[in-house]
């Protein structure tokens, strides 16, 4: 299955009520197993757009997690209250054999779901997500580091803008923007921004105190370790390189370097080259992965 010899279809993008909280959803129907993407914190489900353009005739779903995009944004952060919109979204759409794929924090979530509901997943594309080890969940319990959303750096983030052309213009030179693929950064511009009541500019559909949030909360996601071991799905893991210097360097890849040997079923592939944001600097990598996953069996 190639863009070669598929036409590429127009998605369509749809609210999908769950019990507690409303996901927008953008779909691009096709043929074959479905593909779940989701998404990195502070990003959206248009972040996919190129990807899902390069897997031209298959049937792709990509999620606004909670707080993000044109999905709700009420409730306290918890990555395990995310976890389970998606596990409640599985069942909603009813999707069988899935190729899950996840960046980052939607790595994590994509590692936790498919662990949990094993029976939905035939691969798991785990792209540099937010999973570390036992005895890093340990350390970031024993640390007095940042621990309110207001103190972290990307609540200083610009947050009013005229328009997606000022966003994109601004981001185009600056990293890690800059080694980023021209339309997925205009895709990312083009969905990252919302009209705000009383507000006259245009602020982020991620606003920078959730986005914050988010970042603090990952210290207590120690709960995946209960699901790991008994992961059978087929994993590939995307890693690129840490930065044991810099925790901050949001570039950096936050993943444990042994999580491929831990899982039961996993193959790694380790990207020298790439920062963290693997899936805007090639996506036709990504694409290719995905395409090989549904291929199998």
């Amino acid at each position: 299955m190639s863009a070669a010899t598929h036409t590429i279809t127009q998605p369509k993008t749809y609210p999908v009520e769950l019990s507690d909280v409303t996901l927008q959803v953008t779909e691009w129907p096709g043929v074959g197993d479905p593909v779940l993407l989701l998404h990195a914190t502070g990003f959206h489900s248009r972040c996919w757009d190129s990807i899902a353009a390069d897997l031209a005739g298959a049937h792709v779903y990509a999620v606004d997690l909670r707080f993000h995009g044109g999905s709700d944004r009420h409730g306290d952060v918890n990555w395990l209250l995310m976890a389970g919109d998606i596990q409640e979204l599985l069942e909603v759409l009813d999707l069988q054999r899935v190729v899950g794929v996840g960046h980052s924090l939607g790595g994590y979530l994509t590692a936790y779901v498919g662990a949990s509901q094993q029976q939905r997943f035939k691969h798991l594309i785990l792209i540099d997500p937010v999973i570390f080890s036992r005895e890093q969940y340990r350390e970031y319990h024993r640390s007095v580091g940042l621990t309110a959303a207001a103190d972290f750096p990307v609540t200083r983030r610009k947050n009013a803008w005229r328009d997606a052309e000022e966003m994109y213009q601004r981001f185009k030179n600056r990293p890690p923007f800059s080694r980023w693929r021209r339309q997925v950064l205009r895709d990312y511009c083009n969905y990252a921004l919302r009209t705000v009541p009383q507000e006259s500019a245009l602020q982020l559909a991620c606003d920078p105190l959730h986005e914050a949030s988010i970042y603090i909360k990952q210290r207590g996601n120690e709960a995946i370790w209960d699901l790991l071991p008994s992961l059978r799905v087929p994993v590939t893991l995307l890693r690129a390189p840490q930065d044991l210097d810099n925790p901050l360097n949001l570039a950096a890849s936050p993943t444990w370097p042994g999580l491929a040997d831990f899982l039961p079923n996993a193959q790694e592939l380790y990207l020298p080259d790439m920062s963290h944001f693997i899936p805007m600097e090639d996506p036709s990598l990504v694409a290719g992965i995905i395409r090989e996953a549904l291929e199998e069996s």
